[in-house]
């Protein structure tokens, strides 16, 4: 006989009863499931009910222990300005043109603004390679850690070199302590701060803690899991398309004055190109007219793209999902340094 499910009232909880061919009467409790008690086909209710009467202190405890550590699994917004925290430190996210960057994602830290996660636009746009792409980052951030502090757990490990890795795959659990492969950590424990992240690492390993495990495990449930949502306003729109009387998305500079020093969205006076870690000084400074530098030679030019399964194609200014098409403004154009602005080669 195939399985089959039933819900019965216990005292004041709901029990799903899940027969099938087994022998055996065990009961499980999950954060999503709730209670169930798993039986052969011939379970009665009074069997379920015995049961769970029985094991009541231990179900209550369970939920308990279900109530603390579960995941509280937050949904964030691929947008600008979005926060993740990487190794407790916060960081906002920033899409950035394609031609800005060659890498899919970038950290900056210590800018004028704060800590960044650069994105790149064509990377966000393509299904599930934004979530990926931050979960490779948060693995290979957290092995970058482990090579700064292996030594440092060696010395309270009774078994030196214990491996330890992340995985960017586990989702249902923290950490698993295998006999022989180490540790796996999820890619996620990679947000918590150093002090923490060495504290569950100790904790697995039935090493001395210097935390509460009330707020490591606080701190565990709070951590963003993955789940994602885009921007109802097209991205686009609202990275390079700003309203001419917005500050500018980076330095936050007025419209009509110059951008800060090392500002990412600024142009350099003299080649065109990035300012950021450009000339010394204000040199080379550029002013914030209250749009992306590009967008005004774009929409003269006609230089529109949109994205397609198999990448970017040229379109009109009008087409659905069209934007400015700057890699081919820059490809296409030179600087012109007495007009300040990009002209047809």
């Amino acid at each position: 006989m195939p399985t089959s499910d039933r819900t019965i009232r216990v005292g004041t909880i709901d029990v799903t009863v899940r027969t099938s061919n087994r022998t055996t009467l065990t009961v499980t409790v999950t954060k999503g499931s709730g209670i169930i008690v798993h039986g052969p086909h011939t379970t009665t209710d009074i069997d379920v009910t015995t049961l769970v009467e029985r094991r009541r202190s231990w179900i209550h405890r369970q939920l308990a222990h279900l109530a603390e550590t579960s995941p509280d699994n937050p949904l964030k917004e691929l947008a600008p300005g979005a926060e993740f925290d990487v190794l407790g430190r916060p960081h906002r996210l920033r899409i950035v043109p394609d031609n800005d960057q060659n890498e899919p994602l970038i950290q900056h830290l210590s800018t004028p603004t704060g800590d960044w996660l650069h994105l790149q636009h064509s990377t966000m746009l393509k299904a599930d390679q934004p979530q990926q792409t931050i979960f490779n980052f948060y693995a290979e951030t957290g092995l970058e850690w482990l090579k700064l502090n292996q030594a440092r757990i060696d010395r309270y490990t009774p078994n030196q070199g214990v491996p330890i890795a992340f995985s960017t795959r586990m989702r249902t659990t923290w950490v698993r302590h295998h006999p022989t492969r180490g540790l796996t950590l999820h890619w996620a424990t990679a947000q918590l701060p150093p002090t923490l992240l060495r504290d569950l690492i100790h904790r697995t390993l039935g090493l001395h803690t210097i935390a509460p495990s009330r707020d490591l495990n606080r701190a565990l449930r709070a951590l963003w899991t993955g789940r994602l949502t885009t921007p109802s306003t097209p991205d686009h729109q609202v990275r390079f398309n700003p309203a001419s009387t917005d500050r500018c998305p980076d330095c936050t500079t007025p419209p009509g004055a110059l951008h800060a020093d090392r500002c990412d969205i600024a142009r350099c006076a003299i080649t065109g190109f990035q300012r950021a870690r450009c000339h010394p000084g204000n040199t080379c400074n550029t002013v914030w007219t209250g749009q992306f530098p590009g967008i005004p030679e774009c929409a003269e030019y006609g230089f529109y793209c949109r994205p397609t399964p198999d990448g970017y194609e040229p379109c009109n200014a009008d087409d659905p999902g069209a934007m400015h098409d700057f890699n081919r403004l820059y490809r296409e154009c030179r600087w012109d340094l007495s007009t300040q602005r990009m002209t047809l080669s």
